[in-house]
């Protein structure tokens, strides 16, 4: 599993990408800026997942 620091670097790159897609000079740059708007969303939830997801020695 990635490290938390690795997939904000991931979001952050991606963000980078959406920024320069921004407006889509195209059909094909709309899609793309979908793409990589989903792409932002599932890492994003995916770091959500880990802050919530428990511990070895946590409390039950």
């Amino acid at each position: 599993m990635r490290e938390a620091a690795e997939i904000e670097e991931r979001i952050e790159r991606l963000e980078t990408l959406y920024d320069d897609l921004d407006p889509p000079g195209s059909p094909l740059e709309e899609e793309r800026e979908t793409v990589v708007l989903h792409a932002i969303e599932e890492l994003e939830w995916v770091l959500g997942e880990r802050e919530r997801a428990p511990r070895v020695g946590d409390p039950k």
